[in-house]
C-alpha cells in the first residue's frame, strides 16, 4: 500500500465502535476505516464539533431584534405601594428597542464570522488529528515489519548455525563459533520482543485515537507500505497551503469580523430608539375592560458627553484590527515556513530511503552471501562472517526505519499543508 499523493483516507466505512458486526468479526481494521471512526467517534473532535455548532446557532440571535417590554401598571395606591385592591386605574404598556439601521446586521455579521471561524478550527483539528493517526499508523506499520525482518534474520541464523555445526563436526570449526551464534540468535529474539511491545503501545494509542471502547482488542491490518518516491515541486505544497490551510481561512474570518467591529463601532454614533404603545384602564386591577386612553411614546438614546465613550470604542476596534491583520500576516509566514521546512525534510527522507535501498542493502546483501560461502569452504574466519551478518541486519532495519521515516515526513508535509484530500496531486 502505497501512502502517496494519491491515497484518499476517506474511502472506506466501518461499523460504529463496539457495534455488534465489529466485536463479533473482529476482521482486521483498514487506514480507511480507521480514519472514518476517528472522525465519527473521536471525542476531542465531537467536542470541537459541538463548539462550533453553538457558535453558529448564536448567529441569528445576534441579527434579530430586542424582545419587546410589556409593563401593568396600577395607579394611583392608596396607602402603600403594596395595596394593589385599592388602585383606581390600571395602564397597559408595550415597548420595542429599535436600533440605528445596520447595527443588528454587524452584529449578526459578526456572529457569523466568529463561527466560521470555528468551523475552520474544526477542520484543522481534523486534520492533525488524522496525521496523528496516519504517523502512529505507519509507526506501528514499520514495527510488524521490523518483527518480520527479524524473524527472517532468525532463520538465516539458523543457517549458519547448521554450517557451524558441519563444520564443527569436521574439526574444521571451533564450539565458540556454536555459541556466538546462539547469543546472536537470543538477543534477536529479545528485539522481537521489544518490537512486540512496541506495536502494543502503538495499537493502544490508535485505539484511543479513533474512540475505540470494546473489550476485545482492536485488531489492525497488516500492510506493505511504500513511500513515493517523485517529488513535487515545493511552489505546487505552498500554492496549496495558501488556499487551503484551515488555519489560514480561521484567520481570515477573524480579520472579517475584526473590520465588522469597527463598522459596528462607528456605528455607536448614531441614536438608538424605543416605540411604546400604552392603553388606560378604569378597570383594576388587569385593565381589561372600559379603556379611556390610549398614548404613545418615542425615546432616543445619544452619545452624550462629546461622544468620548464612543471615540474610545472606535479606537479600540481599530487597534483589534490592526492586531488581526498583523497576526495574519504572520500566520501566512509561519504557514509558508512550515510547509518549507516539512517539504526539505520529506525530500530528504526519500534520498536517504533510495540511497538505503538501491546501495547499501543490495551491498550487504552481497557481502553476506560472499561470506557465508568463504565461510562454508574454511575460507573465512567466523567473527568476518558474523560482521557480514550484522551489516546485513541493520541494512535491512535501517531500510525499514527509512521507509517508515520517509512515510512520516510525507504526513507531517500533508498536516502543514493542511491537505487532507490529497489535492497536491492535482
Amino acid at each position: 500500500m502505497a501512502l502517496g499523493l494519491s491515497e484518499s483516507i476517506f474511502a472506506a466505512s466501518l461499523p460504529p465502535v463496539g457495534s455488534t458486526e465489529q466485536t463479533d468479526s473482529l476482521s482486521p481494521v483498514s487506514l480507511a476505516q480507521l480514519s472514518q471512526q476517528l472522525l465519527s467517534n473521536n471525542p476531542q473532535l465531537r467536542s470541537a464539533m459541538s463548539s462550533a455548532a453553538a457558535a453558529q446557532f448564536a448567529v441569528e440571535p445576534a441579527k434579530a431584534l430586542d424582545n419587546p417590554s410589556f409593563n401593568l401598571t396600577q395607579d394611583p395606591l392608596r396607602g402603600n405601594p403594596l395595596a394593589v385592591g385599592t388602585s383606581t386605574g390600571a395602564t397597559w404598556s408595550f415597548s420595542q428597542n429599535l436600533l440605528w439601521p445596520g447595527k443588528k446586521q454587524l452584529s449578526g455579521d459578526i456572529a457569523q464570522a466568529q463561527a466560521s471561524y470555528t468551523k475552520e478550527q474544526v477542520n484543522q483539528l481534523k486534520v492533525q488529528l488524522l496525521g496523528q493517526l496516519k504517523t502512529t499508523w505507519v509507526t506501528w506499520q514499520q514495527t510488524k515489519a521490523q518483527i518480520q525482518v527479524a524473524s527472517a534474520q532468525a532463520d538465516r541464523l539458523e543457517q549458519i548455525k547448521a554450517i557451524v555445526k558441519l563444520r564443527y563436526a569436521n574439526n574444521a570449526g571451533a564450539y565458540v563459533d556454536f555459541i556466538n551464534a546462539q547469543v546472536t540468535q537470543a538477543q534477536i529474539q529479545n528485539d522481537i520482543l521489544g518490537y512486540q511491545r512496541q506495536a502494543q503501545a502503538l495499537q493502544a494509542q490508535i485505539a484511543w485515537l479513533i474512540g475505540y471502547t470494546s473489550e476485545q482488542e482492536l485488531k489492525l491490518q497488516v500492510e506493505r507500505i511504500s513511500a513515493q518516491r517523485e517529488i513535487a515541486p515545493l511552489a505546487q505544497f505552498k500554492r496549496l497551503a495558501f488556499e487551503s490551510n484551515s488555519t489560514l481561512k480561521a484567520s481570515k474570518f477573524l480579520l472579517d469580523a475584526a473590520q465588522r467591529n469597527v463598522e459596528l463601532a462607528e456605528l455607536g454614533r448614531r441614536p438608538d430608539f424605543s416605540v411604546g404603545v400604552l392603553s388606560h384602564s378604569a378597570a383594576p386591577p388587569w385593565g381589561l375592560g372600559n379603556s379611556s386612553g390610549y398614548g404613545v411614546s418615542v425615546g432616543a438614546t445619544f452619545p452624550l458627553y462629546f461622544a468620548s465613550k464612543e471615540r474610545h470604542l472606535i479606537d479600540q476596534a481599530k487597534a483589534q484590527l490592526a492586531a488581526a491583520r498583523e497576526a495574519d500576516d504572520s500566520l501566512v509566514q509561519q504557514i509558508g515556513l512550515a510547509v518549507e521546512t516539512s517539504y526539505l525534510q520529506w525530500a530528504q527522507s526519500i534520498e536517504q530511503l533510495k540511497l538505503t535501498e538501491e546501495r547499501i542493502v543490495e551491498q550487504a546483501r552481497v557481502g553476506y552471501r560472499l561470506a557465508l560461502t568463504n565461510y562454508s569452504n574454511n575460507q573465512m574466519p567466523y567473527m568476518d562472517l558474523l560482521n557480514s551478518y550484522n551489516a546485513l541486519r541493520s541494512a535491512e532495519l535501517a531500510v525499514e526505519l527509512a521507509r517508515s521515516t520517509a512515510l512520516q515526513a510525507r504526513i507531517a508535509l500533508d498536516v502543514a499543508v493542511g491537505d487532507t484530500e490529497k489535492k497536491s496531486q492535482e
